[in-house]
């Protein structure tokens, strides 16, 4: 809760120096109950806790029973998480002033803090009673600040709801409101708040700033744009802002002005590997490998593990035929995932480009044996043996397989390929028809990879009546 001094100002700056030099020099004096309140006020809000403490002990040697020295030192014992401390004296507090308010508020703080939800709300119920009108608004903002520091999102709600009708323009009540609908991801209510909060003040940058994170929410990526081109406008060096409107134009393709976005943000915060992965994908987006490459790098040097840097390494790597590092960042992600079928593809079909076959086919089976039903693994084995090994016949090594497994659809795609290319069209039309039940949406990666079983019209005729 925010503390007004009771001295005035003049007499608060005299006492301050006279504390000053009173601790520079060991020396105790005397001070009464305000100039003690105005010492502790002035260090605490300063966040200078050592003095303030040092202040407020010495005001309670001096007066042990104000039990304004006794608040405030309730105060400053929530700021440092003494809790149980600072419930002891607020516990005796409330016997003693029974009707004030910030006795309860701070109660409510500290019930919050030990995760105490039912007696913080009934402290705050009783401070929101006792205090004075022009204090209110405080008292509402403070009560919404805290349940949303605690993750109370729905109770903040509740409160700050309840209270706003009073207090239409308070832009404390409206920013933590905005932020409880937020967490609450009532995304379109938080953008209502964020837009009558800029209505009374249009040059808050943080409103701006969340509201193009809501908008982003949304996948209303041009409205996040604009949020984020004002909040860059009103607050030139916040980075953040560059990094998500970098993130904003890249999910409407506009990739080049989504690198310069990046390369703003880098040049006001350190280099992390998510914004080299970021502009990497962007880069690989426009369709150049090697640039891509370059930044997926940059990210695995800041993080060996990045998963999701070493994946794209190994891709664009490969795409430019670079596949020393494609086997590199494939093996170094099998490290982290070694389950991942996927992976094990990717390393085997590296492998195969690289003239290894023993490590090809050795990767290609654990593909298979990590996820039995893979069609697309299961034609890269095909197209492995039928290409590396010369005593390889297709027909006996796909009864083998389709012997042990009839329900695998996979199987019966490659089974329709082999049957196809033997010429064998009945054959090829019913394992098609087989495995079009058993995984309908491999339809499409059998015919991007084999366009030549549509040229019979028998098979043209099932696929068009599928599609």
């Amino acid at each position: 809760m925010q503390e007004y001094s009771h001295a005035n100002q003049d007499g608060a700056k005299e006492a301050v120096e006279k504390f000053e030099e009173l601790v520079n020099h060991n020396k105790a004096s005397y001070f009464d109950v305000f100039q003690i309140e105005s010492i502790f006020d002035f260090y605490n809000e300063k966040n200078m806790l050592d003095k303030a403490e040092y202040a407020i002990k010495m005001g309670l040697r001096q007066h042990p029973d104000s039990s304004s020295l006794q608040l405030k030192y309730s105060t400053l014992l929530i700021e440092k998480g003494k809790h149980d401390e600072a419930l002891d004296i607020l516990n005796y507090l409330k016997e003693v002033e029974k009707s004030n308010s910030e006795i309860f508020l701070n109660l409510g703080i500290i019930y919050l803090r030990l995760a105490e939800k039912k007696l913080a709300i009934n402290s705050f119920e009783k401070a929101l009673k006792l205090v004075d009108k022009e204090e209110l608004s405080e008292y509402v903002f403070e009560i919404g600040f805290n349940l949303n520091q605690e993750h109370y999102f729905t109770e903040a709600r509740n409160v700050l709801n309840y209270y706003l009708p009073q207090f239409p323009k308070n832009e404390n009540i409206l920013f933590e409101l905005a932020f409880a609908y937020d967490k609450l991801q009532d995304v379109d209510k938080g953008i209502e708040i964020y837009n009558k909060l800029l209505d009374i003040n249009p040059y808050l940058e943080n409103a701006w700033y969340n509201l193009g994170i809501l908008h982003n929410k949304n996948e209303n990526y041009s409205d996040a744009i604009e949020a984020y081109n004002i909040t860059i406008s009103i607050a030139p060096t916040l980075s953040e802002a560059y990094y998500n409107k970098a993130n904003s134009l890249a999910q409407i393709g506009e990739y080049k002005d989504a690198l310069n976005c990046y390369a703003e943000y880098m040049s006001y915060s350190f280099p992390m590997p998510l914004t080299y992965y970021y502009m990497g994908d962007c880069w690989e987006n426009l369709g150049n490998y090697d640039l891509a490459r370059r930044f997926y790098k940059m990210a695995v040097d800041l993080d060996p593990d990045h998963m999701d840097s070493l994946q794209s390494l190994g891709r664009a790597s490969y795409r430019i035929q670079d596949y020393e590092t494609s086997i590199f960042a494939f093996d170094k992600a099998l490290n982290l995932e070694p389950e991942s079928s996927n992976l094990w593809l990717s390393l085997g079909k590296s492998y195969k480009k690289l003239k290894k076959p023993a490590e090809a086919k050795r990767c290609l089976k654990k593909a298979l044996i990590n996820q039995h039903e893979d069609t697309t693994s299961w034609i890269e084995m095909y197209q492995f043996l039928d290409e590396n090994e010369k005593d390889f016949d297709p027909i006996p090594f796909l009864k083998k397989l389709l012997n042990k497994d009839q329900t695998n659809g996979a199987l019966h795609y490659l089974a329709a390929i082999i049957y196809n290319k033997c010429n064998n069209h009945d054959e090829s039309l019913r394992h098609l028809v087989m495995a079009r039940q058993l995984l309908p949406d491999d339809l499409e990666i059998v015919l991007n990879e084999y366009p030549a079983l549509v040229s019979m019209p028998e098979i043209a005729e099932f696929i068009n009546t599928q599609r």
